[in-house]
């Protein structure tokens, strides 16, 4: 368990003072110093290691099991002496991990399973609008959800350019075959992950929204919450749309190949339907019986003439048809 302090006083450095200290004590009294904004990182706790931290800023017992499970619904709850948020962050290259984030009145701790958000740059990010962190803990949950919603719209923006990719692929050499159903497979359980993750996140923003719109003194964040929203609402939006995609291309190939399996057995038939003929003709001319032309060289001619004549007559049906 990694647990990094961040510091912010106002008039001061506009950057972040960093320190690394996992006592609990000292967690604790940063984030009940009034006189600046401080933002604790716990990264990968266990139960027991953070069970003295949740007992020394007095933690709802249900917040702490949900920000320590895996699998966790996103959500937005208030507790007594705390605001509890907890969402996925998604990578790029489709990692997902956990962040769970509790707002005090003078900092915020955030518990993350898995390192795949930067919080590096989150923090840099937030830095840049100094004139924004007099708000305290709610400028630093307004700013950490808009670099976890900006994730998924960079994650649906990657999906969205594969999915581009298949369709192209889609009519290569006539049908896209196993690789792209293969590759369809994939996406649609990555696009699937992601409409898990972004669509209870609506529910997220739009606490978000209320908790910000109805307090006089956070008017300012107004625009920057409407801002969150807009993205959150955005990226499920996306993500429902990349699943009737992937859903097409997954059908549009399945009818390639079935189409193309047609076109085989069209084939297959048309040549059967042709070489049934001669065999029919000469089936017919050896019986053992008298016929005109029996044991006679026109007879032969006759034969053979009949058989190329039906033959070519097939043929050119099925070409003109397009089945050859």
């Amino acid at each position: 368990m990694n647990v990094t302090i961040r510091t912010w006083q106002p008039g001061a450095n506009p950057h972040f003072d960093v320190e690394d200290n996992s006592d609990p004590a000292v967690v604790a009294e940063a984030l009940s110093d009034q006189s600046g904004l401080a933002w604790v990182d716990v990264l990968d706790p266990t139960d027991e290691s953070f069970a003295p931290f949740a007992e020394a800023l007095n933690l709802d017992p249900l917040a702490v099991e949900d920000a320590l499970t895996v699998h966790e619904r996103p959500k937005s709850l208030r507790y007594d002496n705390s605001l509890f948020v907890t969402a996925y962050t998604v990578t790029g290259d489709g990692a997902a991990s956990r962040i769970s984030l509790f707002l005090f009145k003078c900092g915020l701790l955030t518990v993350r399973l898995g390192s795949g958000f930067d919080v590096v740059a989150a923090a840099h990010t937030i830095a840049e609008n100094e004139v924004l962190l007099k708000y305290g803990p709610y400028a630093l949950e307004l700013f950490l959800l808009d670099a976890i919603v900006d994730g998924y719209t960079a994650r649906a923006a990657a999906i969205d350019e594969q999915v581009d990719d298949l369709e192209s692929a889609l009519f290569d050499d006539g049908h896209g075959g196993d690789e792209v159903a293969q590759e369809t497979f994939t996406l649609h359980k990555e696009v699937g992950q992601l409409r898990r993750i972004v669509s209870p996140m609506r529910e997220v923003s739009s606490a978000l929204l209320r908790r910000v719109s109805v307090d006089p003194e956070k008017r300012e964040l107004l625009p920057y919450a409407e801002d969150v929203h807009d993205h959150t609402m955005r990226a499920a939006d996306w993500a429902e749309t990349l699943r009737d995609n992937v859903e097409s291309v997954r059908s549009t190939n399945l009818a390639l190949v079935d189409n193309q399996l047609n076109t085989v057995m069209k084939k297959l038939t048309s040549w059967a339907a042709i070489i049934a003929v001669p065999t029919a003709v000469t089936g017919y001319f050896g019986q053992n019986v008298p016929y005109p032309g029996s044991e006679q060289e026109w007879g032969w001619i006759v034969s053979t003439l009949t058989m190329v004549a039906l033959a070519g007559g097939l043929y050119w049906m099925f070409k003109r048809r397009g089945w050859l």
